[in-house]
């Protein structure tokens, strides 16, 4: 962080609506590190039923007051009351790459031209809604360049577990047919998962029981959250060959996978959602 910024006021803060803030005035130009939030009123986070980012129109960020509070706290990070943080980069990172991954460049060369913050509200009372934005320079460093343009992205997609057993889970934009993703995490809202496995290329990369998951992660300094598991490649803070990564595309370009799959064990059945956190391009997808 090199300087905050007060964001724009939002507009249309009203009990049960969408406030929505323009970003650009106020960080074109930067690269954008982090936005918090500052709830008022009788306004909680859990009346925050969608966070939605979006730059030229797209969204880049899909997720939920509710959701967010549950990965900041999993990830080791303060949840004040009254206050919500969307946090692009990878503070606890032990490279500069790997800290920096993710953050939004908003530079002439990014291609953005529109960024725009969507506040969906429901049940509040008297809401008020304020913001700042921890931002850096947004200058080519030579060290930097390979990812420079990537933006973490989150997207966030509605499963059913139809029984207990064991089931394929569809995770946005994991297929390589489609061109695949690299993956930081993925977030699974589930009060049934027991177990997960994931699969590249028919090999069991990681097979592991929900308990045992979360005692690797307690040893990282994570904290495991109720109702949540969460598969977290980068748990000793290094991304560099790390990440989880499906694209298609021939290395050095992409790593040329093949077949990618995310299985997960269930107690019972359940409706739950899947959300990924994604070091990726504004163009892909």
């Amino acid at each position: 962080m090199n300087q905050t910024r007060v964001l724009q006021a939002f507009q249309n803060v009203v009990a049960s609506g969408v406030a929505v803030c323009d970003l650009g005035p106020t960080l074109f130009g930067s690269t954008l590190e982090a936005i918090h939030l500052q709830l008022g009123g009788t306004f909680t986070v859990s009346n925050i039923t969608s966070v939605q980012l979006k730059a030229n129109g797209k969204v880049i960020w899909d997720t939920t007051g509710a959701a967010l509070n549950t990965i900041n706290a999993f990830k080791g990070n303060p949840n004040t009351a009254g206050l919500l943080t969307l946090d692009f980069m990878e503070p606890r990172a032990r490279t500069v790459n790997g800290f920096q991954a993710g953050a939004l460049d908003l530079s002439l060369e990014s291609g953005i031209t529109q960024l725009r913050l969507e506040i969906t509200i429901s049940g509040a009372t008297s809401p008020t809604l304020s913001g700042v934005a921890e931002v850096s320079p947004a200058v080519p460093i030579q060290g930097e360049q390979a990812i420079r343009f990537l933006i973490l992205r989150r997207h966030r997609l509605q499963v059913q577990a139809p029984a207990a057993g064991e089931f394929a889970i569809p995770i946005p934009h994991m297929d390589p047919a489609g061109g695949g993703s690299v993956f930081r995490r993925i977030h699974l809202f589930s009060a049934n998962a027991t177990d997960i496995r994931v699969v590249r290329e028919g090999v069991d990369e990681y097979k592991v029981s929900k308990a045992i998951l979360q005692e690797q992660q307690k040893r990282a300094q994570r904290v495991p959250q109720a109702n949540h598991v969460c598969y977290d490649p980068v748990l000793d803070n290094i991304a560099n060959g790390r990440v989880w990564d499906t694209t298609s595309a021939p290395v050095p370009r992409g790593a040329g996978v093949r077949s990618a799959t995310f299985f997960a064990t269930f107690s019972a059945s359940e409706t739950f959602f899947v959300e990924s956190e994604e070091l990726i391009h504004l163009n892909d997808y």
